[in-house]
């Protein structure tokens, strides 16, 4: 491992834990200090680091990121403080005001936070944090940024990492396929949790940030990402082989095909399912909503048939193995 690689990896390391100290800055303003523990992860990113370098050739693992875990361990918990903290400030400001239910007005902006303050009677920890100038964030704001941070920190990470065991051509695809899952979680999570019917259920955004927890652990897989499927197009020469031409046959050794459906299992099917109970069982009924409805039923669609196509078409790559083998035969009878 050369040492651009070694400052690359330490680099990406040092943009995990300053996003991660920003979200549990801004959870200890919210709470107390005792959730400064949520650092403890990011305290481990040097000892995993040296393991990392120490025992890689290439300065990062094959199939498998920890250090991407190590950041989501650490922020994700913050990331679910404050929505509960937004929850439990809306409850607060619907039962002051006397209301029945919660609106998109509970999801207040800047102009509105002295308003609700008073009208609570009381001083709510962390809802302002002082930025220098005439720039500041509500809670809301603050929430929403720290989860783009988090995409965008992964996305940025993973490019400054060392490239491992992929090629120049797989990191780019890698990337690329990156922004379209952080988009569809970024969509996902902020159109879900502010709908009426979402944003004072407890349980309903609880529910919604599991699954968009479930979703970014798909960022510490690299196998659900890269999809270089190799083809054998030549004759097994031993029973070693004889095997992994079986296993290929099945599919079940096929990179796309597991991170199709690694995908489908964290990402595309979890998201339809979730989209379709609120339209069917709470009536989120709107524009939005249907769009996003079908757009995952057309990708996941998609998916099923790019699984059945490569599942159907892997026979026909090990043929010309077999063909390869009796025109070799065909020859030395020929020449016997």
């Amino acid at each position: 491992m050369g040492i651009i690689s070694l400052v690359k990896g330490l680099l990406a390391r040092i943009l995990f834990a300053a996003h991660a100290l920003l979200t549990v800055l801004k959870v200890t303003l919210v709470y107390d200090h005792i959730y400064w523990l949520l650092l403890v992860p990011i305290a481990l990113l040097p000892i995993e680091a040296f393991l990392t370098f120490k025992y890689t050739e290439l300065g990062e693992w094959k199939w498998f990121c920890p250090s991407v875990l190590l950041y989501l361990l650490s922020v994700a918990p913050g990331i679910w403080l404050l929505q509960l903290n937004l929850y439990q400030t809306r409850i607060q400001f619907r039962d002051a005001y006397g209301w029945e239910s919660c609106t998109l007005q509970t999801n207040y902006s800047r102009q509105s936070i002295d308003d609700l303050q008073n009208g609570l009677g009381v001083n709510i920890p962390g809802l302002n944090l002082p930025i220098p100038g005439n720039f500041a964030l509500s809670e809301s704001e603050w929430t929403l940024a720290l989860e783009q941070l988090l995409l965008v920190t992964l996305i940025a990470g993973r490019w400054l990492l060392p490239k491992g065991h992929l090629t120049r051509e797989q990191l780019s695809q890698l990337l690329l396929v990156y922004v379209g899952m952080a988009a569809d979680m970024l969509e996902f999570s902020g159109e879900n949790l502010e709908e009426n019917a979402v944003i004072c259920d407890k349980l309903l955004i609880m529910i919604i940030l599991g699954l968009w927890s479930w979703s970014l652990l798909q960022f510490t897989l690299v196998l659900t990402s890269v999809m270089a499927r190799k083809t054998r197009n030549f004759a097994p020469t031993s029973v070693k082989d004889n095997v992994c031409d079986l296993c290929f046959m099945c599919g079940c050794c096929a990179n796309e095909i597991w991170s199709l459906m690694i995908t489908l299992a964290m990402q595309d099917g979890p998201f339809l399912a979730m989209r379709l109970y609120l339209i069917i069982d709470r009536g989120v009924f709107n524009q939005m909503m249907i769009f996003f409805v079908i757009k995952n039923a057309i990708v996941l669609s998609l998916q099923l048939y790019r699984i059945l196509i490569l599942c159907c078409d892997i026979p026909n790559k090990v043929k010309p193995a077999e063909d390869t083998k009796a025109d070799a035969l065909s020859v030395v009878v020929d020449n016997i």
